[in-house]
């Protein structure tokens, strides 16, 4: 069985890690994986170097006549057996082409208008699958439920807290996202004075930065806030920080939230879309509501200074991780699909 992946994607963000996470999980897997996808300085290398056959086009807008009669080309060329794409863009250049079944790969509520030649539909979330039947009338025999795993690769080179200005006394809280007004990295902000002594390391790169910066002086925080910039050494950072905080407005999935589990980290999280559908309040992490800085500044005190709390979050986290997210439990479910939709 072999299994095109297509994807346009951005600089970086979390749908384009969790395409390279899985190609690559599937090559390691024994899985005949190949990549399609745009030019791009790091999932590209991270993808060659792993061994993952990859094409690059262009995937660009209106007058962008190379992606399809390239994708064509190399389907006709490659024969596999599944084409799947990632996100809007991939879905409507990837051509349709007879002997492979198209699928399609959803983290979020898309609009299906680019995914007319689709047939069937994976959502990451169960709440992505009730959209797509409730919501957009698919079938529901044409739509899959798969996580995205969450297990982290090895630490290749540790980093310590004073490799960021950190004091090995000062509870470290880190944030990894994409610098934009849909993660909460404001409320992360608001809510850091009111948490004494704590330090926040922000992880990524976006269009809020300077915003975002100019914030934390504003408050009176920027001597407790790290930028560390867009970082692709997740497993060292997980391991250095004492707790996970994901404050989003807007996350259809946030794998972020399981990779904290993983990582056996604390977590402190938003009721968004995807968290508040895996996260039980109290047992494997601190739920607040959305944009509510004192509920999330009271979490985040809490867990602080509790460590026979720190020590329960851990626990029970893990666990649902081992239960959901791993490895082995997301590509047993994959080539379960993949055989079942095959002719």
């Amino acid at each position: 069985m072999k299994i095109l992946h297509t994807m346009a994607g951005g600089k970086a963000g979390g749908a384009e890690m969790a395409y390279v996470d899985l190609l690559i999980a599937q090559h390691r897997a024994g899985m005949d994986v190949m990549a399609a996808c745009r030019p791009n300085d790091q999932r590209v290398p991270l993808l060659r170097n792993a061994g993952v056959k990859t094409v690059e086009f262009p995937f660009g807008g209106m007058f962008d006549f190379k992606t399809t009669r390239g994708l064509k080309k190399l389907i006709q060329n490659e024969k596999p057996d599944i084409v799947q794409c990632w996100m809007s863009r991939a879905a409507k250049l990837t051509p349709k082409v007879d002997g492979c079944v198209k699928i399609a790969r959803l983290g979020g509520y898309y609009n299906l208008k680019y995914y007319k030649t689709v047939e069937h539909f994976i959502g990451n979330t169960p709440d992505i699958c009730r959209w797509l039947s409730e919501e957009q009338n698919v079938d529901k025999s044409y739509t899959h439920h798969i996580n995205n795993f969450a297990e982290l690769e090895p630490v290749e080179t540790h980093v310590s807290k004073a490799d960021f200005d950190t004091d090995e006394s000062e509870y470290t809280f880190l944030s990894m996202a994409r610098l934009h007004h849909v993660k909460g990295l404001d409320t992360a902000l608001e809510a850091l004075v009111k948490v004494e002594g704590a330090v926040l390391w922000i992880a990524g790169d976006g269009p809020d930065a300077e915003k975002l910066k100019q914030m934390a002086k504003d408050l009176g925080v920027d001597d407790r806030v790290r930028w560390l910039g867009w970082r692709t050494d997740r497993s060292a950072l997980f391991d250095a920080c004492d707790c996970v905080l994901f404050p989003s407005r807007f996350e259809p999935f946030g794998g972020t939230f399981a990779q904290a589990w993983a990582a056996k980290k604390p977590l402190v999280t938003t009721a968004s879309q995807g968290p508040s559908q895996y996260v039980t309040h109290g047992e494997d992490a601190l739920l607040s509501p959305i944009n509510d800085v004192d509920a999330l500044a009271n979490h985040m005190n809490m867990v602080v200074n509790d460590k026979h709390l720190q020590r329960q979050l851990v626990r029970n986290g893990y666990k649902a991780f081992q239960d959901q997210f791993t490895i082995k439990i997301v590509l047993e479910n994959y080539k379960n699909l993949y055989s079942s939709i095959l002719p």
